[in-house]
């Protein structure tokens, strides 16, 4: 799941709401819940056949905006096999072969791909990390947040955690630090 507050936005969230309905049109899913409850909005979309379950393809999208102009915040969730049953990529890989876990990670890129062109939608100068869906309003933030990234990656080889540790690290490090730092709402 992705997610991100933003603040002074010349955007209301129902505008961001007809944009996600209209990519994800584009991008054939079918909206089966479209709810609007007092400055809540609710989609949810799915493609599902047989194939996109077991090959572990995005077969469902969950998108929550909250709040008004000015102060809004939108959630994103890609509903990916692997990941939501908590089925790491490696194992993904050594259990259900290559090809799975490349579907696997071809979610995780449509999640990114999506949560880009929503970015975009609210306010199109914002920096975007690659790793964590983070947002920035500079480019040096930006640089700053990957540099850590990077830094925990070497830190968790050095450690001799390996992969999984590294992931590890990376994920609790850097949500600790988006929670303190720039990032957390924009």
């Amino acid at each position: 799941m992705i997610k991100h507050g933003f603040v002074e936005k010349d955007i209301d969230p129902s505008q961001v709401r007809e944009k996600v309905k209209e990519l994800l049109a584009k991008e054939n899913f079918t909206i089966t819940s479209d709810e609007e409850n007092d400055k809540l909005y609710e989609i949810h979309a799915k493609k599902s056949s047989r194939e996109r379950i077991v090959l572990g393809k995005v077969r469902d999208v969950d998108v929550v905006i909250a709040g008004q102009k000015g102060k809004f915040e939108v959630q994103l969730h890609a509903g990916i096999w692997g990941r939501d049953i908590a089925v790491p990529l490696i194992e993904g890989v050594a259990t259900l072969g290559i090809a799975a876990g490349a579907e696997i990670h071809s979610g995780h890129e449509f999640e990114k791909r999506l949560w880009e062109q929503i970015v975009k939608t609210i306010d199109p100068t914002l920096q975007i990390c690659p790793y964590d869906g983070m947002l920035f309003k500079t480019k040096e933030e930006l640089d700053k947040h990957i540099q850590a990234h990077q830094q925990q990656a070497y830190q968790g080889n050095m450690m001799g955690m390996g992969m999984m540790g590294m992931g590890m690290m990376g994920m609790m490090g850097m949500g600790m630090m988006g929670m303190m730092g720039p990032g957390l709402w924009i």
